[in-house]
């Protein structure tokens, strides 16, 4: 197997980036029973800011942030890297 890694060009394989805000648990019962303006409280602070994972492996950390456009897009600036994709 290792042979073969150098024939694979890895910097291209394109993978899904999910950005975790945090965490709560519900009962079915609560999630069923969900409304507008109800409030999930998380597991963090706002100032814990956001986990970068690719899969359940957390790569970085990070906070909210908008791009600055007429779209005023969400986004997210990276603050650390774990170095391990």
């Amino acid at each position: 197997m290792d042979a073969l890694m150098h024939l694979i060009d890895t910097d291209n394989i394109q993978v899904e980036v999910t950005i975790r805000l945090g965490r709560t648990r519900q009962t079915v019962a609560q999630l069923s029973a969900l409304r507008s303006d109800d409030v999930l409280v998380l597991d963090q602070a706002i100032e814990d800011g956001v986990e970068i994972c690719v899969g359940d492996k957390v790569i970085a950390r990070g906070e909210l942030t908008s791009d600055g456009t007429a779209e005023d897009r969400l986004c997210v600036r990276v603050l650390g890297a774990t170095g391990a994709v």
